[in-house]
């Protein structure tokens, strides 16, 4: 990728040890095909996708009844690796390598994760706080059965972050002296929102909140203080 930027570099390489951006999306793929696996197993087997939801997926999903979470209280962090479909998960990874490339090559490899973690954690409470206080936002029918799934609101949060840190970073230096960064993330959150929009309005929410949380992240780092 390349890329324009005055500044000092924090180039690391994908294969480096303890590459933040690197565990990240071996984490998302490998739970990504760990489930797929299973629900092969569950295919072939003749055994029926509901009983897949409710014995496997739903232990990783994020409810969106406080009365459900908390007896899943792990879900508030499983969930933003959870992927089960394939668009999903090639969206997710993709743009986070994209973000994270950069947000690691502005502030080094520390920041990456913590964004990442604190902005899915915004999404999930804002999600399910949305989904008690807000029940029409959500378009599942029956009373609890709305979950939040994937890493949308964490990679919200890395995005937001990212161009918080330098809205004047340019990409593609060959394209006119380059592409502004703020160009890139407001192309990102129109597909994203125009994604997750026929979905439910509550997700909308979680990515918000969880773009939210990458820009107060910066902005405390501007004021000295590493919520990482």
């Amino acid at each position: 990728m390349g890329v324009v930027h005055k500044s000092k570099r924090n180039s690391i390489l994908l294969g480096q040890d303890n590459n933040a951006l690197t565990w990240l999306i071996i984490i998302n793929a490998t739970i990504f095909i760990l489930l797929n696996f299973i629900k092969i197993i569950y295919m072939v087997s003749d055994t029926s996708m509901v009983a897949f939801q409710v014995q496997i997926l739903d232990w990783a999903v994020l409810p969106g009844q406080p009365a459900n979470l908390a007896e899943k209280p792990w879900t508030l962090f499983t969930y933003m690796f959870t992927h089960i479909e394939v668009w999903p998960m090639i969206g997710t990874t993709l743009w986070l390598w994209w973000f994270g490339y950069i947000l690691q090559d502005l502030s080094g490899n520390s920041r990456l994760a913590p964004v990442y973690l604190y902005s899915g954690l915004a999404g999930a409470f804002a999600f399910v706080l949305a989904t008690f206080f807000i029940p029409q936002l959500s378009n599942s029918t029956p009373a609890g059965t709305s979950a939040l799934i994937g890493g949308g609101a964490s990679v919200m949060g890395v995005a937001i972050a990212t161009t918080a840190l330098a809205p004047g970073y340019r990409v593609f230096p060959m394209l006119n002296g380059g592409i502004p960064l703020w160009i890139i993330t407001l192309v990102f959150v129109a597909i994203d929102f125009s994604t997750i929009g026929s979905t439910s309005g509550n997700y909308a929410v979680a990515h918000l909140a969880g773009g939210l949380m990458g820009y107060l992240f910066v902005v405390q780092l501007g004021r000295g203080y590493d919520m990482g």
